[in-house]
């Protein structure tokens, strides 16, 4: 892990793949962050398989992999972040078990995704709506999500979603939540 730490600061000056204000701070705000979704991924880590929307620079996708996640697929349109991704990929040895998807996520052929993770992406409503086509049947989200996790949770009701929904505490942000969300549908 620490090899990727590494290298999330050594790119970050070319093409600015985390923000500028936690950037020094990538253990505590990023590689712990997205950590924290391994225990609800217990289910399917190892045969299943996994979406990463938005995946910027590899959180939680890479971290995922490289807590051994089986089948991660990272969903990034940005040219210089898939570049990034799969140098990550390679350095961190979980090429096998990684796709990294340069493409749009509303114009990728449907992933049939066990499980979707997202971290600082886009708000709930609109992470349902892309995310519908590519869940399989059964499959679920799990989600980082920040101090506006509630209005996002009634905005998405309030579009015509329904759905199961667990948080539990973030253990790196006190404003944020792990969202669990299972049975979507509208």
């Amino acid at each position: 892990m620490s090899d990727y730490a590494d290298l999330v600061v050594k790119w970050q000056p070319r093409i600015n793949i985390v923000g500028a204000s936690t950037a020094e701070d990538v253990w505590g705000r990023h590689l712990q962050d997205s950590a924290q979704l391994w225990p609800y991924l217990q289910d399917v880590a190892a045969e299943g398989k996994i979406v990463d929307f938005g995946s910027g620079a590899g959180f939680p996708g890479i971290v995922l992999a490289i807590l051994g996640a089986g089948n991660v697929t990272m969903m990034e349109s940005n040219t210089k972040k898939t570049v990034f991704l799969m140098e990550a990929a390679r350095v961190c040895g979980v090429l096998g078990q990684t796709e990294i998807a340069r493409e749009r996520i509303e114009a990728a052929a449907p992933r049939q995704a066990d499980v979707i993770t997202a971290r600082a992406f886009a708000p709930l409503p609109k992470l349902l709506e892309l995310g519908q086509r590519h869940l399989k049947d059964g499959g679920h989200y799990v989600l980082l999500k920040g101090r506006a996790f509630e209005e996002e949770l009634a905005d998405a009701r309030n579009a015509g979603w329904s759905f199961d929904v667990t948080t539990h505490a973030s253990l790196v942000d006190p404003d944020g939540v792990v969202m669990i969300l299972k049975g979507v549908g509208r």
